[in-house]
This record gives C-alpha cells, sequence and structure tokens, in this order.
C-alpha cells in the first residue's frame, strides 16, 4: 500500500538539514585528510551537504525549471489541513523555511555566476572544446582541484553543483544560462 510520501521529507528544509549533517560528518572524518583540521572539514561539507539538500526534488515532485512556475496539481480530496489553514499562526519553522526559499535560489544564482567565469576562463585558455567533447574530464578536473589545490576544488565542486541544478550542458559550453525569463 503506497500512499502520498510522508510531508517531512518533502521539505527542502528538511532535506537540507538531513544532508548538511552528512556532509558535517563527512567533514570532520575527511579533514585532516585534507591538511586542515576536522573542525575545517566540517565547516566545509556541512554547508555543502546542506545546498545540495536544499537542491534535491523531493520525492515524488516534478523538476524544477528555474523562472517557470509549478503546474497545477489535482487535490485529492477536499479537507483542509488545520496546521496550514490560515487561521492558524504560522510557526517559526515554517517561516524559516520560507526566508530560507528566498535566500537559497539568491545564492545559487550567485555560485552559478562563478561558474560560468571558471567555463568563460576554460574557454580563452582553450580547455573547452576537449571538456564539451569528454564531459567526463571536467569531473576529473575537479577531483584534481581538490587534490592539489583544495580551496579551488571546493569552489569548483560546489559551484558545478549549482550550475547542473540550473541545467549547464556540453552543447552550451557548460555555461548557464542566468537571464530572467520574460512573460
Amino acid at each position: 500500500m503506497s500512499g502520498p510520501a510522508p510531508r517531512y521529507t518533502q521539505s527542502r528544509l528538511t532535506r537540507g538539514l538531513i544532508y548538511g549533517v552528512i556532509g558535517y560528518a563527512i567533514g570532520l572524518s575527511t579533514g585532516v585528510a585534507a591538511l586542515g583540521s576536522a573542525v575545517s572539514g566540517a565547516v566545509v561539507f556541512g554547508p555543502i551537504g546542506f545546498l545540495i539538500g536544499w537542491l534535491m526534488p523531493g520525492k515524488g515532485s516534478a523538476p524544477e525549471s528555474p523562472g517557470v512556475a509549478p503546474a497545477p496539481m489535482a487535490v485529492a480530496h477536499a479537507t483542509p489541513d488545520p496546521v496550514e489553514s490560515s487561521a492558524a499562526p504560522r510557526s517559526d519553522f515554517a517561516r524559516l523555511e520560507d526566508s530560507l526559499n528566498e535566500m537559497v535560489p539568491v545564492a545559487a544564482r550567485a555560485l552559478c555566476s562563478i561558474w560560468n567565469l571558471q567555463m568563460k576562463l576554460l574557454i580563452v585558455v582553450g580547455l573547452m572544446p576537449f571538456l564539451v567533447r569528454y564531459p567526463w574530464l571536467l569531473f576529473g578536473t575537479a577531483f584534481v582541484l581538490l587534490g592539489v589545490v583544495f580551496p579551488l576544488g571546493i569552489v569548483f565542486t560546489v559551484t558545478g553543483v549549482a550550475a547542473m541544478h540550473y541545467g549547464a550542458e556540453a552543447k552550451g559550453n557548460f555555461l548557464v544560462n542566468l537571464e530572467r525569463p520574460t512573460s
């Protein structure tokens, strides 16, 4: 018997916090291996995990396209939820989630701007034709940067996750279109 997914698994904030804790644990265990302390590893991987968890689509939800309003969903029943009724005061958790719903896309767009700068640098240097032909080299570049210049590797990886969320593809030189849609 399969019903709708529990509400807590559909919350972006909950997914972000879960992945943030996982990233924090990974950072604690790998911080020393990356020539830093365990705390610095946790400080790096915790927010990365939160951002990845936030950007992941919920179970049973359609993938989102930036700037496109989601299609209305059919209502299975007409019984109002007392927690979500307008008469009930909004909890601090709901207000926090609303605030993050407004802030995370701004951060993701800023990360995509940095990604576009990196990709334009690869175009100028002349490496982009190889990366377009062999996209797995982009993944390899992230690992090389993580191994050789750890802070640049972190920036490259985090901006890459945000860029993939916005649909960066090889046919467009991995550049992200950040123009606002006209309506």
